[in-house]
């Protein structure tokens, strides 16, 4: 013979309040709401050291010792990287939101 247990919904809430916890996280994150400076700031202070160390490890590609490559190869990194480097600025000088995804099979 089985039994089951009846099942009950759980909520949690503050019981000194009464109010559910996910209530209290969105009071909290409104009243510690950063400033866009502030977010730009700190996004920015984690994305570019990722950038550039990124662009560090392409570069390592074009040791000859290690790899092989064609001139052809190397002109495509380039021009994509300058590329990149060229749409970046261009964002920037314009204030850009956003792009048009790019497509490619």
């Amino acid at each position: 013979m089985t039994t089951t247990k009846p099942t009950s919904k759980k909520t949690t809430t503050n019981k000194k309040e009464g109010t559910t916890m996910a209530k209290d996280k969105m009071e909290r994150n409104s009243k510690s709401k950063k400033s866009p400076e502030e977010r730009f700031v700190e996004t920015v202070n984690v994305r570019m050291p990722k950038a550039l160390k990124l662009i560090e490890r392409v570069g390592e590609l074009a040791d000859k010792s290690k790899y092989e490559y064609t001139v052809e190869q190397a002109d495509k990194i380039k021009e994509a990287l300058k590329n990149a480097v060229t749409d970046l600025a261009e964002k920037f000088d314009k204030g850009e939101q956003k792009e048009e995804p790019v497509f490619k099979l």
